[in-house]
């Protein structure tokens, strides 16, 4: 849509202080003339026929990335104790 379209609709949302300023910040950095045209970029960048995840989504990744860090550690562990108990016979 060019810059100078007459926009008439509105979406809104709520945002906490924190997510606000990491918005503004985003939004600073990227060049942006104000935290609504970084919105509406970001939005409408999102156009591709690809599902957007869901906060269930978001978590479940989240989780498999902590597992993954977990098992490398704990393979980690396992590989010194070996290492140890060589040592000690």
């Amino acid at each position: 849509m060019p810059e100078g379209c007459i926009k008439s609709r509105i979406i809104s949302f709520r945002l906490s202080d924190e997510e606000h300023g990491t918005v503004e910040e985003a939004s600073r950095r990227h060049g942006f003339a104000s935290v609504s045209h970084f919105a509406r970029s970001a939005t409408l960048e999102r156009k591709s026929s690809e599902p957007i995840h869901s906060p269930l989504d978001a978590e479940i990744n989240r989780m498999w990335r902590r597992i993954d860090v977990l098992t490398t550690a704990l393979e980690a562990l396992t590989a010194q104790a070996g290492v140890a108990l060589d040592l000690s016979i």
